[in-house]
């Protein structure tokens, strides 16, 4: 294999007539491969086929999994005295207390919560080829203890720093090396990336695209496959099919058309007419001005300090008046996995939440209404979100937390045109059975909206340039909107 040295991959001004300055995002040669993958119907597999694989796959589960107490656990241990939960050898994660106090300009919040401690950054990668001229992406079907479905289309490689260091005492996951060592293939895409903000402290991942030559991996092991983004985008229709983490890495390839120099409309009405100046740099100081608005302290606590949160009777840790979630313990038994029997705690969210887009066309451009989301887990504190992410239940009848904009127009899609709803689970590995809905509304064209500061209008190419410029788009955002990788949601 000819060896070829990762790198950086940049476009400018002269790339696109519409980025001031330099900054990162695909090459328009990667994006004609994207858009060609993403709309031709040539592929290794006919979707009739990737259809039967599916439905095999998807039954012949191969854990078994039970709740348990937290103080059943094997190999994790309660602290009698702080009760942070944590693994016995020191690495994984943990779960401990945070206490948060949040100030803006119309008052304060505070509050305290359980948060998930995992300093290590992991790998979620996707190995990427071109069969006959067409890139297609090789996705396993990987079940998880807390996956809705046996199983899910995850990325080839999804391992923290103490699964590929077989902390666990198990093999080493397939692949990883391809991206532990970036001379094994092009690195397309290789950037940090934020988890859930509101329940992880201060955790990112790296999430990759490196793509091998022809020559390699013609077979791949059980449970692998090769995929178009066209058929991935096809998947994404379906409900808690399309792992979590697939939709994190594959939002950084949803980019506009006229990126790449072609200007062919890839729906009706939804064409580009022209590209037009970006915006780049007032969406930098709107980011700013959110930031200097915006006042976190947040500090680590134990959780038996923790003030509306306690044990249950049935061994989990769960807040007093059963809003949020809760932590439990759980048994998981494994006929296929490296390790075939354990034990974690997982978060588990019995409320479905809504994660939701609000999508205007303007002059022959897609635009989405963007939040400035303040989470207390990421470092930045502020990150572009969703124009909605919330749990109603968390909200009704609650004192405390006044109802998020645009709170009853996204529970009851009547006010705008309804373009897409699906469930899409979260992680499988942390969370329990958690799915939130995605739905995506579009502004009609005669309609003005009033919006608060804190929520801005970007356009596809530059919400593109932030996905790629790393830890500046949060996770629910990018889930979301990965969902554009299917044409089906916007029409």
């Amino acid at each position: 294999m000819t060896k070829i040295k990762a790198k950086t991959r940049f476009h400018n001004e002269s790339d696109s007539n519409t980025l001031t300055g330099v900054l990162p995002g695909l090459s328009p040669e990667d994006c004609r491969l994207v858009l060609r993958s993403r709309s031709i119907k040539a592929s290794l597999h006919s979707d009739r086929y990737l259809d039967r694989w599916l439905k095999s796959q998807l039954l012949s589960p191969g854990l078994n999994v039970t709740t348990i107490s937290l103080q059943d656990l094997t190999g994790w241990s309660v602290n009698p005295e702080s009760g942070d939960i944590s693994h016995d050898s020191g690495r994984f994660f943990s779960i401990i207390g945070a206490d948060v106090r949040h100030r803006t300009k119309n008052g304060e919040i505070i509050w305290d919560q359980p948060a998930i401690d995992q300093p290590e950054v992991g790998i979620l990668g996707i190995l990427a080829k071109r069969i006959k001229g067409v890139l297609h992406f090789c996705l396993q079907a990987k079940e998880e203890p807390g996956n809705i479905n046996s199983v899910q289309l995850s990325p080839t490689v999804q391992a923290t720093f103490s699964n590929y260091t077989r902390v666990h005492g198990g093999a080493l996951p397939k692949f990883v090396h391809y991206f532990l060592d970036s001379t094994r293939g092009r690195v397309i895409y290789a950037k940090l990336q934020t988890e859930d903000g509101g329940r992880f402290l201060y955790k990112s991942n790296r999430n990759m695209i490196v793509e091998v030559d022809a020559p390699e991996l013609d077979e791949l092991p059980e449970g692998f496959i090769w995929v178009t983004l066209r058929q991935i985008g096809r998947m994404l229709r379906s409900e808690n099919l399309v792992h979590a983490c697939t939709r994190s890495i594959l939002s950084s390839l949803i980019v506009p058309e006229w990126i790449s120099g072609s200007m062919k409309s890839p729906a009706a009405g939804y064409g580009v007419q022209k590209a037009e100046k970006s915006n780049i740099r007032e969406i930098f100081q709107w980011l700013d001005d959110q930031k200097s608005a915006n006042h976190f302290l947040v500090k680590r606590r134990n959780l038996n300090s923790l003030k509306e949160w306690g044990m249950d009777r049935d061994g989990s840790f769960s807040h007093e008046e059963g809003r949020f979630f809760r932590v439990v313990g759980i048994n998981v038994e494994s006929s296929e996995r490296e390790v075939s029997i354990w034990n974690q705690p997982i978060l588990d969210n019995p409320g479905r939440g809504i994660i939701g887009l609000l999508v205007k066309i303007e002059k022959g451009r897609r635009y989405f209404l963007m939040q400035a989301k303040a989470e207390f887990g990421n470092r930045g504190i502020i990150q572009i979100g969703p124009t909605v992410q919330f749990t109603p239940g968390n909200y009704i009848r609650n004192k405390k937390l006044p109802k998020p904009f645009l709170f009853e127009e996204f529970c009851k899609p009547e006010k705008f045109l309804l373009r897409h709803d699906s469930f899409q689970s979260e992680e499988g590995a942390r969370f329990y059975k958690e799915a939130h809905l995605h739905r995506i509304l579009m502004l009609g064209e005669s309609e003005m909206l009033q919006i608060p500061q804190e929520y801005k209008w970007i356009c596809e190419s530059d919400l593109h340039v932030f996905i790629n410029i790393g830890e500046m788009v949060n996770s629910c955002a990018r889930s979301v909107f990965s969902l554009m990788l299917s044409h089906e949601s916007v029409r």
